[in-house]
């Protein structure tokens, strides 16, 4: 019973992040659900936490909404906007990304040393349930997708992919953004600064450097200050 309960906080709580998402986005749940594919009675019982959505269906939405997914799944990130391209085909990017999540729920299961009865039982689950999860058969509602995760030791960071594909991409754009803001803020003037630009592609080169190369560079440097 306790785990039923926490669940159902769960899917209540995603809810309400989705619709504070979608609201600060300024879309309607008409049009949030037909970018979903889904009808509006679906994501309105989404938002009311009675029903729950997989990992790709809130990764097409934190899309649609311009949002960090952390902000659809997280209370304590922000949520905040960009402009991303258009045209995407979102039902065949869920399908793709149903498949990935399942092929490393299968992997990281067989490098446990666990059979699918083993993991679903641990998980909660049904063996059938779990073996269409892994062959991506079949959606993963969020909650059981964290009870797996947290049973085979997964991080969101594993699961999303960060920098691939549109919605990746839109990703890395907030997480890049997160690690800009968090730098200290002459480090972020200096670098918002468009004459800094030659200075930043110089620090680009030199990192790239072999260290035994920019020993060398570092006295050919001490070596014509002692001349001089």
């Amino acid at each position: 019973m306790p785990e039923h309960n926490n669940s159902t906080t769960r899917r209540r709580a995603i809810g309400l992040l989705i619709r504070r998402a979608r609201e600060v986005a300024g879309k309607t749940r008409k049009d949030a659900a037909a970018f979903l594919g889904v009808t509006q009675k679906t994501l309105t019982a989404v938002e009311d936490g009675q029903r729950e959505l997989s990992l790709p269906q809130i990764e097409a939405l934190a899309y649609y909404f311009r949002a960090p997914v952390t902000a659809l799944l997280d209370e304590a990130t922000s949520v905040t906007q960009t402009v991303w391209r258009a045209n995407i085909d979102v039902g065949e990017i869920q399908s793709l990304r149903d498949h990935i999540i399942g092929v490393r729920l299968r992997q990281a299961r067989q490098q446990k040393g666990e059979t699918v009865k083993q993991t679903a039982q641990a998980a909660g689950l049904s063996p059938a349930r779990l073996t269409a999860y892994e062959a991506g058969e079949r959606p993963i509602p969020i909650t059981e997708l964290e009870s797996l995760m947290t049973h085979l030791g997964f991080t969101w960071d594993e699961l999303l992919d960060v920098g691939i594909g549109p919605l990746g991409e839109a990703q890395l754009y907030h997480h890049q953004h997160a690690q800009f803001d968090a730098l200290p803020s002459d480090v972020r003037a200096f670098v918002a600064d468009p004459r800094s630009l030659p200075y930043l592609r110089a620090a680009m080169r030199l990192r790239d450097f072999p260290p035994e190369h920019m020993r060398a560079a570092g006295q050919a440097l001490i070596d014509l200050s002692n001349q001089s």
